[in-house]
């Protein structure tokens, strides 16, 4: 290992949980010895239940529907594996399924095992009598498996599904080894839910694809809850409350949700479904025709939402991820995606691999991103798969939301709205002259604006300044059709094709805009998009 491998390696490490280290050599060494979990002397599963909740089975159905569609694409790999192994096929009605993936030594590892376990709860509550039994023992094998490796190695999401599936497993069964499920699922979640949902009802990894799975998995461990007719701790209401009201504010016009961070469209259930679910189970607001226009500044997430008619843009200003498990951090500070007239438009890259290879590489990479690359270096320190050194720290500065007036300074009709936002990062501090990257975002009735300043400082105590630094200001434009849309950027800008991943591995067709310049002491970068009115409900006009 080199010297600045070694360096990486302990700027990686000293942001680690004391428990990720603690527990990393004991969790490998149960791994390894791992390889048989029996499933006999199984709990006994309660087989009569209340009817359930119509959105519990349509949401159970849908899981089943998007896991074939998935897997049929997913190339063989380790990702792949785990979720085989998921046991998404037995939906809500316990049908036969092939369940060779479960007899896999991959089967036994905590998160495959977890994600199966809260399967299985599930079809035994929905499945109708006689069904459960069929099941315990493969319950009791997940289990057991999650219990002896709870994925404290890990951390984070991993964890906190570990705790869910323990709960929902202990809530279907009965008996002295269901107890000792459900309180240590209890323990878990008492200790990681107030860890690891914000304030502002946010997942602390900020990618909407594991807070719809994990706000999913604790909407169905109440549900089961109540369906036994045991009460369900005020902290698991209220963290469900906070987390569909999130949903509901990161929903995009085309009932989607932003691709940061590792999130994909096929990776997780329909956001709509998982907020039926909550709505079902009082949790979660009704549904509003259209959020109303303005902004939404979700601080402790660190996005910045701006709304206006059906055109939505998503910036990109906080923390990278979780302190301590930024598996799933992108080199992205700073990047947005814009929604014009219901459609997604300037686009994420997405994720294009979980492995340890190029094309992982390239996603979480700066250059593939809706902001600026510096000296071919990325903003954030991303490196392997799943490892961040350093990483960028974004700060917003400013958010506003102006009524335009005729002739005013903002240049907005009289029906017009200005939104703007301010925000900066220090991801590119650790070069010559400590550059810092700051970026204005406005966005106005059929026009967006994007100010990119980058300054390096120049004191007398300070070391000279290096030769100039590259920069490139890259947009992804997705391959449809938005009416009248025109991208300006400065001198020598240019335009090629790529691609990007709105689900796991499958590209779609791209424009990628790109515009070079020099960053000696200062440097300025601007976009601006324009577009045509387009259609708005029931086919009539926006203005």
């Amino acid at each position: 290992m080199t010297r600045s491998e070694l360096a990486r390696l302990a700027r990686t490490v000293r942001r680690l949980h004391p428990l990720q280290i603690a527990t990393r050599v004991p969790h490998l060494a149960v791994a390894r010895a791992l390889s048989f979990m029996p499933g006999a002397a199984a709990p006994t599963p309660i087989e009569r239940f209340p009817a359930p909740p119509r959105a519990l089975v349509d949401l159970a159905q849908a899981e089943r529907s998007r896991g074939a569609k998935r897997l049929a694409h997913l190339p063989p790999g380790r990702l792949r594996d785990y979720e085989e192994a998921y046991g998404l096929a037995l939906g809500a009605d316990a049908a036969p399924v092939d369940v060779s993936a479960w007899q896999r030594r991959v089967a036994l590892e905590p998160y495959p095992a977890s994600v199966r376990a809260r399967r299985l709860a599930v079809a035994m509550r929905c499945g109708g009598p006689g069904r459960a039994v069929g099941m315990a023992s493969e319950l009791a094998r997940a289990c057991r498996a999650v219990l002896l490796q709870p994925e404290l190695h890990l951390m984070a999401n991993h964890l906190l599904e570990n705790g869910i599936a323990l709960a929902a497993a202990g809530a279907v069964t009965r008996g002295p080894e269901a107890r000792a499920w459900s309180r240590a699922g209890t323990a878990i979640l008492s200790w990681q839910l107030p860890e690891q949902f914000l304030p502002d009802g946010g997942h602390f990894e900020r990618s909407a694809t594991y807070h719809l799975a994990l706000t999913y998995g604790l909407l169905e461990l109440i549900e089961l809850t109540m369906a036994t007719g045991a009460s369900v701790p005020e902290l698991w209401r209220d963290t469900a409350r906070r987390a569909c009201a999130w949903l509901s504010q990161v929903r995009a016009p085309d009932a989607t949700y932003p691709l940061l961070n590792d999130a994909a469209l096929d990776a997780a259930p329909s956001l709509d479904d998982v907020l039926r679910l909550g709505r079902a189970l009082g949790l979660a607001a009704p549904a509003a025709e259209r959020p109303p226009d303005g902004i939404v500044h979700l601080r402790d997430t660190g996005w910045v939402l701006f709304r206006l008619g059906h055109d939505m843009l998503v910036f990109d200003a906080g923390p990278e991820g979780a302190r301590y498990q930024p598996g799933h951090v992108h080199a992205d500070a700073l990047t947005f995606e814009l929604w014009i007239h219901g459609a997604r438009t300037v686009a994420d890259y997405g994720v294009s691999s979980y492995a340890n290879d190029e094309a992982r590489r390239t996603c979480r990479a700066t250059r593939v991103h809706n902001t600026v690359e510096l000296g071919e270096q990325d903003s954030s320190e991303v490196w392997s798969a799943f490892r961040v050194g350093r990483p960028a720290n974004a700060e917003v500065h400013e958010v506003i939301d102006r009524t335009g007036i005729d002739g005013g300074a903002d240049g907005a009709g009289a029906d017009g709205r200005v939104l703007i936002a301010t925000a900066s990062h220090d991801g590119y501090a650790f070069m010559s002259g400590h550059p810092i990257h700051r970026r204005r975002i406005t966005l106005r009735p059929r026009r967006l604006t994007v100010e990119d300043t980058l300054e390096r400082s120049a004191t007398p105590r300070s070391a000279p300044l290096s030769a100039p630094l590259s920069a490139l200001s890259r947009l992804r434009v997705a391959d449809n059709e938005v009416r009248g849309l025109v991208v300006r950027g400065g001198a020598g800008s240019r335009v090629s094709r790529d691609v990007w991943f709105p689900e796991h591995g499958a590209p779609r067709e791209a424009l990628v805009y790109q515009q070079a310049g020099r960053l000696e002491q200062r440097l300025e970068m601007n976009w601006e998009l324009t577009w045509e009115a387009g259609p708005g409900p029931g086919g009539r006009p926006e203005r």
